[in-house]
């Protein structure tokens, strides 16, 4: 590789590299890198809504509503505070608040079954 193309602004394609990046990675590393990832993210998720849909059984037991903007926007002040890139704060809000809004409704569904559950049995006590 020719330093002075890098130099010169110009990034070499993969090709120029023998089918590698700069990195030293392949097309299908960098791919199955990314499905790793991908996998880890999906997990986390499904463990993030789990502890909403625990969340949902509290906020039930102590009257409290399912949307709390003031705990929305703190999660998003620090996820953005602890932002370092490549994403900007903007995508990083966008992204969290979808995350945030999908997590609240499982939330809020499990809230309904729970508050459900409640009146029946308050229901059967009488």
């Amino acid at each position: 590789m020719d330093d002075r193309s890098i130099a010169n602004g110009k990034t070499p394609s993969a090709k120029t590299l023998g089918g590698k990046t700069l990195g030293g990675k392949t097309l299908e590393d960098w791919r199955q890198e990314i499905d790793t990832l991908d996998t880890e993210i999906l997990r986390l998720l499904n463990q993030r809504a789990g502890i909403a849909c625990e969340l949902g059984v509290i906020k039930v037991a102590s009257g409290l509503p399912a949307y709390d903007g003031q705990r929305e926007q703190q999660v998003l002040d620090r996820v953005c505070a602890g932002n370092q890139g490549p994403l900007s704060n903007e995508s990083v809000t966008r992204i969290f608040r979808s995350m945030i809004r999908e997590t609240r409704q499982i939330g809020t569904e499990s809230m309904e079954r729970q508050s459900s559950k409640k009146t029946q049995q308050e229901n059967k006590d009488k």
